[in-house]
């Protein structure tokens, strides 16, 4: 049986993925993503890369 991890890694996962959302967001990058040439789809490809993630977070925190 797994040890659980201290809450304290818990909360730098958490931190780490909103900075990442915040980075995905920031306006340098929503530029890049927005451009005229790229597909439309694009954003919704970012946004569900950010819930797949989250959502594999949380399973590895339930595992341990």
């Amino acid at each position: 049986m797994r040890e659980t991890p201290p809450p304290e890694r818990q909360f730098d996962r958490t931190l780490a993925l909103g900075l990442l959302i915040i980075l995905l967001m920031s306006a340098p990058l929503v530029v890049w993503w927005t451009t005229p040439g790229s597909p439309w789809y694009l954003p919704y490809l970012l946004w569900f890369g950010i819930i797949l993630l989250t959502a594999w977070i949380q399973g590895r925190h339930r595992d341990s």
